[in-house]
């Protein structure tokens, strides 16, 4: 039976034959349809004794349908892209989520869809883009949501500004996909790297042609499902069009350079820096002078003391560098203890990583890579004599470093952890206290602020370091906007009488204080800490949460 046929059975009402099939009818049967599956699968695993064969074809069978929902949710996130999801109101967004949990009175026909809005939003969005929809409203991570936007577009057939039909912007990679003969995941992945090829195919003689040509032979690549020869063939690629190239377009250096943060372990963070070679002559200039012993950039002793390295092991195969300041005394028999690792590991947020990371141009026509590869460039063409401070471009660095007092003492063992949440080994802490102007935000055993401040309109600064010792960056949960670019947040509004305190304060990034704000999502205290309270749409259990991106204090185990 064909779909078409099947659709029309199962949807027509017995006194009405000939009712025509809305979109409400195979929404109800495509919900349905997902039970039904689920149901009959289990059904069959249950069922399927002492036989091989049907054992074989039941996970052929099942394998198919999963590449076809697979396609089907490059589909959805189109749709949702072209329906503008994102601009629903939060009612609106807290009914479907009701119909989505207990959808038996909408099968029933019970129940309706919420009407579609009929006015253009205004105010703060609850999701700022459908990336953000996806991603929230399915718990899926960040770059799968933009993967699945990036594509939807790149590999399912459209329209363009005038309604008129448009082909996939890489058709031999999309009917591969829709035929199944190759998965959703190293399809995307392919046409994101051809996507970063385009500036340079589009530079060579007979773009289009050569374009096609190197879409077949990664199309073909793909569909063999080997993923490594898939990646040395676009990377091949990549290089013999670089070699190839005259001067670079701005969309091409827009999308190479900068400084990329990669990965992040327990103790090391991965970049990756790429840039023009002018720009490659400073950072070579600098390094051939600090390789030479002989001139004063390059003195051996002075480079051996400012570098970042553990000291020398001692007695028991640990490091240590030298003792604090006077006030730090670390007792002979000191117990220790473990500090936990971070509740979401050591890597970065993957909404951190867009952040950082994307190529998309700012207001000023740069990428935040490149920005922050400015940054060092600026770094380096600083005049011998010159000032850092006040300079265009160039920051002051600012370190700031949260260590609980019974590890700093010795009596508990442990490490402290900066304001982006890198892990820093306590006897690095301890040589930066006597040789750095640093200053220490103590933390109480159950991770309350020891020094309170006073009450005020707006945070002093000492006020707000101590808030971001406890809280780290954005306090809502999943968002991973750093400390520096958050705002703070009364848990009691300032009109209501709240009070300026470091109990009363929380970071918010600009979004969620707004929503804070209008009340679409809400600020308590809980255990003595704040939390958050999501709205319905998105926890109907309304239970009070803490962001667990940032790895804020941990209670000592005694």
């Amino acid at each position: 039976m064909e779909t078409g046929t099947l659709i029309q059975a199962l949807t027509d009402p017995r006194d009405h034959p000939e009712h025509p099939v809305s979109p409400d009818d195979e929404l109800r049967l495509l919900i349905a349809a997902g039970k039904f599956l689920g149901d009959l699968c289990t059904a069959l695993a249950s069922h399927t004794t002492n036989s091989p064969t049907r054992a074989a074809l039941l996970a052929f069978t099942v394998e198919n349908v999963h590449k076809t929902l697979d396609y089907a949710q490059l589909q959805a996130a189109k749709t949702a892209q072209g329906n503008l999801v994102h601009e629903l109101p939060a009612g609106i967004l807290t009914e479907l989520r009701a119909i989505g949990d207990a959808p038996g009175p909408y099968l029933q026909g019970e129940t309706a869809l919420p009407a579609d809005p009929r006015t253009v939003p205004t105010g703060l969005l609850a999701f700022r883009d459908t990336t953000e929809f996806l991603q929230r409203t399915l718990a899926i991570s960040h770059f799968d949501a933009k993967a699945r936007i990036h594509a939807a577009f790149a590999l399912l057939p459209g329209t363009d500004v005038f309604r008129n039909p448009k082909p996939p912007r890489y058709p031999i990679l999309a009917e591969q996909l829709r035929s199944g003969a190759a998965r959703v995941k190293p399809t995307a992945a392919a046409a994101r790297k051809l996507d970063k090829l385009r500036p340079g195919i589009q530079k060579q003689p007979g773009p289009d042609d050569l374009g096609s040509r190197i879409e077949e032979q990664v199309a073909q690549s793909v569909k063999e499902e080997t993923s490594r020869n898939t990646k040395r063939l676009l990377d091949a690629l990549g290089d013999e069009l670089d070699g190839a190239a005259t001067a670079p377009t701005v969309e091409e250096i827009r999308a190479k350079t900068g400084v990329f943060i990669t990965k992040r372990t327990r103790n090391f963070t991965y970049m990756n820096v790429c840039m023009l070679n002018l720009d490659a002559e400073v950072f070579l200039s600098h390094f051939a002078q600090t390789d030479n012993p002989r001139t004063l950039a390059g003195n051996r002793d002075a480079m051996a003391a400012a570098a970042t390295h553990p000291g020398p092991a001692n007695a028991n195969g640990t490091t240590e560098t030298q003792d604090g300041p006077d006030w730090f005394t670390k007792p002979a028999d000191a117990a220790t203890f473990e500090t936990p690792a971070p509740a979401e590991g050591y890597d970065f947020g993957e909404e951190s990583l867009g952040i950082f990371n994307t190529t998309d141009p700012g207001a000023d026509g740069l990428t935040p890579p490149q920005r922050h590869l400015q940054t060092l460039l600026n770094l380096m063409r600083t005049p011998k004599n010159g000032s850092a401070k006040g300079t265009t471009g160039l920051p002051t660095a600012q370190l700031v470093v949260y260590v609980h007092l019974e590890t700093l003492l010795g009596l508990a063992r442990g490490t402290g952890w900066s304001a982006h949440g890198l892990e820093i080994p306590i006897g690095e802490i301890r040589r930066r206290l006597s040789t750095d102007g640093v200053i220490p935000v103590v933390l109480g055993g159950q991770s309350e602020v020891l020094d309170v401040g006073r009450g005020m309109r707006f945070a002093p600064d000492y006020m707000k370091r101590a808030v971001l010792a406890r809280d780290g960056g954005c306090i809502y949960p999943g968002c991973s906007v750093p400390p520096e670019h958050c705002e703070f947040c009364h848990v009691e509004a300032w009109a209501d009488g709240g009070t300026t305190s470091v109990e009363g304060l929380t970071p918010g990034c600009t979004k969620h204080h707004h929503m804070f704000d209008t009340g679409e999502a809400k600020l308590v205290i809980h255990d003595g800490l704040p939390h958050v309270i999501l709205p319905k749409y998105l926890d109907p259990e309304q239970k009070p949460v803490r962001n667990t991106y940032w790895p804020g204090p941990q209670t000592p185990l005694f």
